[in-house]
This record gives C-alpha cells, sequence and structure tokens, in this order.
C-alpha cells in the first residue's frame, strides 16, 4: 500500500510542533500563540509555493487553526495529527462533498471532529 504523506504535511506537522513552549493551556489560543504563528507562516510562506493539494474543507492548516483556537495547543495538537493521518484516505469516500473555488472537496469541519471534547 502506497504512502501518500507528503513533504509538505511534514513541513506542517514540524511547524505546528516547532513553537511548543507557551502555548499549553485549554481553551482559547491567544493570536500571537506561537502555533497559530507557526501555522500562519506555514500558510503564508509554504503553501503557496507548493501549491492547494488538500482534497478537503477546509484545507489542514486552516482546520488545525480553528482547532488550536478553539481548544487550545494539547488537544489542537492531537486533532491535527488526527486530520493530517486522515486526510486524503477513507475521509474522501465517507464525508459529505462541497464545492469550493470550482473544485470538489471533502466537507470535514472541526465541529464534525470535536464532539467528544466539548459539552455541547
Amino acid at each position: 500500500m502506497k504512502r501518500n504523506f507528503s513533504i509538505k504535511r511534514l513541513v506542517f506537522l514540524f511547524l505546528t510542533v516547532l513553537l511548543l513552549p507557551g502555548s499549553v493551556a485549554y481553551g482559547q489560543e491567544s493570536e500571537s500563540s506561537p502555533a497559530l504563528f507557526s501555522l500562519s507562516l506555514f500558510r503564508k510562506y509554504i503553501s503557496p509555493v507548493d501549491g492547494s493539494r488538500c482534497p478537503m474543507y477546509p484545507t489542514d492548516s486552516k482546520y488545525s487553526m480553528e482547532v488550536f483556537k478553539k481548544h487550545g495547543f494539547a488537544i489542537g495538537l492531537m486533532m491535527t495529527a488526527d486530520r493530517l493521518m486522515r486526510c486524503g484516505r477513507d475521509e474522501t469516500r465517507l464525508s459529505p462533498k462541497v464545492w469550493v473555488d470550482n473544485e470538489n472537496r471533502t466537507y470535514d469541519p472541526v465541529s464534525n471532529n470535536d464532539f467528544w471534547w466539548t459539552d455541547k
């Protein structure tokens, strides 16, 4: 079985973990947290060079930013790793499709995956 784990995903995960200290609190991440800062660097400089190939909506980096803001670093890191492992695999067959920028993408928002972390 062929693995589809690209260099881009490895860089994304590395940048997510790179600035670990200072953002381990549960709950709302500040906009200046190291995790969100590293994600914004990835989205601004690396993703445009490599191109958008993520079959999911929202993209992995957008999903990660949302989950870090909503749940904090510890749960955000777990949910980001889970998303990267699911991206482009069985999830594309199991989840509903949406049209985004004239492309068919798999709809997988944070709200579909955090039901066990929240009381709502």
